[in-house]
């Protein structure tokens, strides 16, 4: 039968071209579509009432229909029930196809095929339902089949089955305007577009056994999606190049192993509404690299993860507005995922994974590694410009934010956007070695391998277990300004070469090492810094080089231990003060009256760290702080005062009112760095 009809569209669907449409021809309300033909499908049988006349040729072979149009303006309006059934449709012009309440099963052709290099306005007509299926012998790829454009439109339902291959095909574009769509089932793609998919408003409903929404282009604007992708490797939404979401709602859920809610090369959030809902598994593959060179082969063979992940962008991620999240609970999964960079201007992600690591294996770098969950990673810059981003991994090794390249948190100038809050709840997971030489996959809070820079915002970390630590960078790390709290078990804030701060108010409480620790210099400039460091050998303040420099800001730090500033390197004195620390106990430092420095001590510190060596609980607690205030004169250090009113910052008070106590300590602050003890 196919080849009997042939002929009829071969003409028409060969004038195919894939030319861009815009916005006012996707209107059928704009075209004039003045005459009808009437196609009932009864049974075994059609009936064509055809009003167009010689400008319509009609074939008819029980009820399978075809349609060939030569004219413009004609509306083809179907209705009816037949199976087997079909409706061919060829035209030199746009049409508008009516579907007023049809049900087709086809044999051996898409039970819609629309062959033509024009738009088709397809129309689901007000109180309608229509369901189309195809068999197993369908060449045209499509339940519903379109060569050309395809627009739909109406208050009506349409229900597809695939059964060949795709639910819905078009051979160019696919827009949505309205109506209710649903894709119960397809063998392929449940709908696949060659070039744009566009959804405006509307309700779509789809499950295949491979891709949900496959096209070149993609372009969401409205009305509410949902999508199930169940199979392994397969894909909500597949785009092959630039996908833009501006509105509505989209509810994904993905269950396959490998799978990915969004797959695209760029992705842009403007606007709406987007949930996902993951369970599916990491898979890890062997691969195997054989190199010849003249008679010598060498054989590399490693592990390469494959990820189950929310957004997989092959280039770069930008979000301006809109709400993602984001729940993901199969092992290894990832949140949001680019190989290029990440954008966040504004809008609002949640995102939480919850599933374990793999088993170990050899990577490409011939170095052991396991494959654990993201919430938000990056392969270049990482920039965190406005919005709202919570990211919260529980899993084994698991990440909150990363990125191989750059990370930038705020704009300078702006002080209270963006908000980043940022926690990871997983244990390390060994690797390899043993005592002090043993490799961990340690879960990171927010970890960049190039500079992190922070100009503003909020930004909250925490962690539980050994191996997390807060904000971290391979390389340099710089605050200009924002406010930060991090708590956490390793150290609160780590940079590889260099830690400088120019301003912002920052507090660290590190429950098992250094609160601030640079293995390169330490610079302060400014700011507000209160940071605390577990007890002996770990320190409020750790520099590594001991280049340690003060040159303005307030900073207060304790520890068991901690570096000593760089008196040749600083403008602004400091004092190191060691003594026996006790939780809630006040300390005043004041001279001539005035409180220079009024602060409550975060915790109980025991045991070494001091002059008395280990063991001894006389001088447990290094404390060392610096204010643009010290001068060369007399100071007193009360204790265990009690303070009322003013204003506090995690133990530091402003303008509080202070009496009782004890004096403990006199001192000069004679030198750039002074020690009392």
């Amino acid at each position: 039968m196919k080849s009997r009809w042939a002929g009829i569209w071969a003409g028409t669907a060969g004038l195919a071209c894939a030319a861009a449409f815009g916005t006012d021809a996707d209107y059928v309300e704009a075209a004039a579509f003045t005459q009808t033909v009437s196609v009932t499908f009864s049974g075994a049988t059609a009936t064509v009432s055809n009003g167009a006349g010689a400008g319509v040729a009609v074939l008819r072979d029980g009820a399978n229909v075809a349609l060939t149009s030569t004219v413009a303006g004609v509306e083809v309006r179907v209705s009816g029930t037949a199976s087997p059934g079909s409706l061919q449709i060829g035209s030199s012009q746009p049409i508008q196809l009516t579907l007023a309440g049809v049900d087709l099963a086809s044999a051996t052709n898409p039970a819609i095929g629309v062959w033509t290099s024009n738009r088709c306005f397809v129309v689901l007509a007000k109180g309608t339902t229509n369901v189309l299926a195809d068999g197993a012998v369908n060449a045209a790829g499509g339940a519903f089949y379109g060569s050309g454009p395809l627009t739909f439109s109406g208050p009506g339902r349409l229900a597809v089955r695939g059964l060949k291959k795709h639910g819905i095909y078009g051979a160019e574009a696919i827009r949505i305007r309205d109506g209710e769509i649903e894709v119960s089932q397809a063998v392929s793609d449940a709908i696949h577009a060659s070039g744009t998919f566009r959804l405006d408003n509307g309700t779509l409903k789809l499950a295949a056994d491979s891709d949900g929404i496959d096209a070149d282009a993609v372009r969401i604007d409205g009305g509410a999606l949902a999508i199930a992708s169940v199979l392994n490797g397969t894909r909500a939404i597949h785009c092959d190049g630039a996908m833009t979401v501006g509105g509505g709602l989209m509810d994904v859920a993905v269950r396959g192993a490998q799978g990915k809610g969004i797959s695209a090369t760029d992705l842009t959030v403007d606007g709406g509404t987007m949930l996902f809902r993951l369970t599916g598994d990491a898979v890890v593959a062997t691969v195997t690299n054989v190199s010849t060179n003249g008679a010598t082969v060498a054989t590399n063979v490693y592990g390469n993860p494959s990820y189950c992940s929310a957004i997989k962008c092959g280039s770069n991620l930008t979000v301006n507005a809109g709400t993602i999240v984001v729940t993901h609970s199969g092992l290894a999964g990832k949140g949001l995922s680019a190989d290029g960079d990440v954008t966040i201007n504004g809008g609002t992600l949640d995102l939480f994974t919850s599933g374990g690591n793999s088993a170990a294996f050899t990577n490409a770098d011939k170095t052991y590694d396991v494959a654990a969950a993201d919430c938000l990673k990056a392969d270049g810059t990482l920039r965190i410009l406005g919005g709202t981003v919570r990211a919260t991994s529980t899993g084994a090794a698991g990440d909150a934010i990363s990125t191989e390249g750059a990370a930038i948190i705020g704009v300078a100038g702006i002080t209270n956007t963006p908000y980043v809050e940022v926690a990871t709840r997983g244990v390390r997971v060994y690797l390899s070695g043993s005592n002090d030489g043993a490799a961990y996959s340690n879960p990171k809070t927010f970890c960049a391998q190039g500079n992190v820079t922070v100009n503003g915002g909020t930004f909250r970390a925490t962690t539980v277990n050994d191996g997390g630590e807060g904000l971290e960078s391979k390389n340099v790390l710089t605050i200009n300004g924002g406010d930060l709290e991090i708590v956490c078990y390793d150290d609160c804030i780590n940079a590889a070469t260099n830690i400088t701060i120019n301003g912002g108010r920052i507090y660290c409480y590190s429950t098992g090492n250094d609160a601030i620790d640079s293995n390169g210099t330490l610079t302060f400039n400014g700011g507000l810094i209160v940071a605390s460091g577990t007890t002996a050998p770990e320190e409020g303040f750790d520099c590594d080089q001991n280049t340690f420099a003060i040159r303005g800001g307030t900073l207060v730090g304790t520890g068991g231990a901690s570096s000593t500033p760089t008196a040749a390197n600083c403008t602004q004195r400091s004092v190191l003060y060691k003594a026996v620390g006790t939780s809630g106990t006040v300390v005043r430092v004041a001279t001539g009256g005035n409180d220079v420095l009024v602060y409550k001590l975060p915790r109980t510190y025991s045991g070494g760290g001091g002059p008395g060596g280990p063991g001894s609980t006389t001088t447990s607690m290094t404390m060392l702080f610096s204010l643009p205030g010290l001068t060369n004169a007399t100071y007193s250090i009360v204790t265990n005062a009690v303070v009322s009113g003013g204003t506090e910052f995690h133990g530091y008070y402003v303008g509080a009112t202070v009496s009782g106590g004890r004096t403990s300590k006199t001192f000069t602050a004679s030198s750039m760095v002074t020690t009392v003890q």
